[in-house]
């Protein structure tokens, strides 16, 4: 299957400085979509003030986008954690994603996939001091997270034996999404 080699050599190709990424290639007729998860975003203390989140993000049909391309795979981290390392592990492995998402991203467009785009888990975390006040600081890096497309991620990721639980007790699993 070509799409699998393309997902394998592109884990490789990020796996190369973030040594713990794991891709699922989806259907992407299988991804899970709720409004109740878009809603879970209007409680978050970054609502409004994250240029990748909602309110911010363009009013599209995304399930309806999602289909336009012809492959997906779900993207995760998973590491240890304890209640002393929660927050250190929370900020860490989601910019962990965050990067070998990106890494993955140059790897499809250096192979011919020019439209190939990810989605993070949870908001932006890019900026150590926050989102600039008027305009995103990292316009070409920032992304958006797969739950603000209204993507139960939880049941998505269940379809193809990835259970993440809450509250979290041993492995935080960060969740993306790679389509192309």
């Amino acid at each position: 299957m070509i799409e699998r080699t393309l997902l394998e050599e592109a884990l490789i190709y990020a796996n190369k400085e973030y040594s713990i990424l794991h891709g699922l290639i989806i259907d992407l007729k299988d991804l899970v979509f709720e409004e109740r998860v878009i809603m879970n975003c209007f409680y978050c203390g970054r609502y409004g003030r994250n240029w990748r989140c909602p309110p911010n993000l363009p009013q599209i049909n995304y399930e309806k986008m999602f289909n336009e391309f012809s492959y997906g795979a779900l993207v995760y981290v998973a590491t240890p954690v304890n209640d002393k390392s929660y927050n250190d592990v929370r900020n860490t492995s989601s910019l962990i994603l965050h990067k070998g998402l990106l890494r993955m991203e140059k790897y499809f467009w250096d192979h011919n996939n020019s439209t190939c785009l990810s989605f993070i888990a949870g908001s932006c975390k890019l900026c150590k001091d926050g989102c600039g006040e008027k305009k995103c600081n990292n316009p070409y890096d920032s992304r958006s997270p797969l739950e603000a497309t209204g993507v139960n991620v939880i049941e998505t990721a269940k379809k193809y034996g990835l259970n993440i639980t809450f509250p979290v007790v041993k492995d935080m699993i960060r969740c993306g999404l790679i389509v192309w």
